[in-house]
């Protein structure tokens, strides 16, 4: 038998999530500290997570399934806030049929 020369290395054994991500989340202290925010902070978080999710969505597919996990976390906070844009974002992901032009519409 050949001694084995092969520069292929095994693959590590699956290690499981930190604790801290696998802890359930409490959604209403984070509400609280986004409703907290001033006008300007707010909506600069809004912009800092919908613009991914826009590009997400368009590159992988419109669906919430197509966004990354925690990504998909704070847009569903925002929505738990009651963030307009994100709501209407999240409607879009949904395949709402009110946001989708018709066949004859321009958009």
């Amino acid at each position: 038998m050949t001694p084995q020369t092969s520069n292929v290395l095994p693959f590590p054994k699956r290690v499981s999530a930190p604790p801290e991500l696998a802890r359930p989340v409490d959604r209403d202290k984070q509400v609280a500290a986004l409703e907290a925010l001033g006008t300007d902070d707010r909506s600069d978080y809004v912009v800092s997570v919908i613009r991914p999710v826009i590009c997400f969505a368009r590159r992988k597919g419109r669906r919430l399934e197509s966004l990354p996990p925690q990504l998909r976390v704070w847009l569903l906070d925002l929505c738990a806030a009651g963030d307009p844009t994100s709501i209407m974002v999240r409607d879009w992901l949904y395949g709402n049929p009110r946001l989708v032009a018709e066949a004859g519409e321009e958009a």
